[in-house]
């Protein structure tokens, strides 16, 4: 998709990947690729150990890919037979889960020791979110006039990813947060996407 919101995503997530592995040597996986828009932009950029995950996913030419991955089934992490990666992306999944918890706990049996794991989802701890919730009983982009319309649940927005239970989220899983981002606005209040980088914590 291009447009604004998804291109900052796109820009800011391929720009910390960048900055996290200069050499550009990094495994990288991208959770919930779609259709490979980020994926491309890591090719344009140098990196060479890539794979695209998803139920239906289109990557560019020689790129590894992994379909028919239910992100919202316990144990999808099966699936890659014990490979682990240096850096996982997670682009605009998490509001779309049932189950975003075992979704993260998933995502640190992929992780090596000290990986990364850079999230975005809806920052609805901005101004339209707050007005939404105030005047309409509910944040925008949430529980739209389609919630109702039989659209499959994968397109629904149906987490509300507040902060907080986010980063409660992580820590059980075994994340540790390094920093959160705001994309497409400046700030918390501004900021359309929410972006967080994360470290796979050591395992006790």
């Amino acid at each position: 998709m291009n447009d604004p919101n998804s291109l900052a995503i796109r820009a800011g997530v391929s720009e910390r990947i960048s900055l996290i592995s200069p050499d550009r040597a990094a495994r990288v996986a991208d959770i919930g690729c779609g259709e490979g828009e980020l994926l491309g932009r890591l090719v344009e950029l140098g990196f060479g150990q890539l794979m695209g995950v998803g139920w239906k996913v289109d990557v560019p030419a020689g790129i590894a890919k992994l379909e028919n991955v239910d992100l919202s089934h316990p144990g999808w992490a099966d699936r890659f037979g014990g490979q682990k990666f240096d850096i996982l992306v997670a682009t605009e999944v998490l509001e779309h889960l049932i189950n975003p918890y075992e979704f993260l706990t998933q995502l640190r049996r992929l992780a090596v020791p000290g990986g990364r794991l850079i999230l975005t989802f809806p920052n609805v701890h901005n101004w339209r979110s707050i007005v939404g919730y105030a005047l309409g009983g509910r944040f925008s982009g949430f529980f739209g006039p389609n919630w109702n319309n039989n659209h499959p649940l994968y397109d629904q927005h149906i987490f509300v990813p507040n902060h907080h239970l986010v980063r409660y989220f992580l820590r059980l899983a075994g994340f540790e947060i390094l920093s959160i981002d705001f994309l497409y606005g400046r700030g918390k209040l501004f900021g359309t996407t929410a972006m967080f980088d994360c470290r796979a914590a050591a395992k006790t």
